[in-house]
């Protein structure tokens, strides 16, 4: 059930993109998650969710002539799950079966997305600050406000960023 994670697995890391695009340039994402859940030993069918005739078609591609995985590839997966892994701080596929009974009627799953989207930019955001000043770490000498062709106040947008992403 749910080969890839309701879409989870379809936008990784692109460190473990790159490790899987280095085995297998031609394999996406999803071909790799159901060449994965074919190759576990007495499954007979995948069965995935598909949105499109496209994913469908690129499905059942992938399955026409299939082979299990080999050693390397399972190599391949086993890092890229220890990156996805590191990536997700609420591991939830957004099956929404938490939301019924909620007498509240707390969007669960997508506040749970939102917490992890937020997690993963606040991540992107210091890998780009590496080598470059924070926003946080700005001086306000208004240098880059005379060169903004919109006229932004960016010292003060600087300031909401620094909120949003630095501790």
């Amino acid at each position: 059930m749910e080969p890839i994670k309701g879409g989870g697995l379809v936008h990784l890391p692109e460190e473990a993109e790159k490790l899987m695009r280095e085995c297998h340039p031609d394999w996406s994402n999803a071909s790799w998650a159901i060449r994965y859940a074919a190759s576990l030993e007495h499954v007979e069918r995948v069965l995935s969710g598909m949105s499109t005739f496209e994913q469908l078609a690129e499905n059942v591609s992938y399955m026409k002539d299939f082979r299990p995985l080999n050693e390397e590839e399972y190599e391949v997966l086993r890092k890229v799950t220890e990156i996805y892994k590191g990536s997700i701080a609420i591991p939830c596929t957004g099956c929404r079966y938490c939301t019924d009974d909620c007498p509240m009627h707390i969007d669960i799953p997508t506040y749970f997305n939102l917490y992890n989207y937020h997690r993963n930019m606040r991540a992107l955001y210091e890998r780009a600050a590496i080598g470059h000043g924070m926003a946080g770490e700005c001086v306000e000498c208004r240098s880059c406000e005379s060169h903004c062709p919109q006229h932004l106040p960016i010292t003060e947008y600087l300031k909401d960023v620094a909120k949003t992403f630095e501790i």
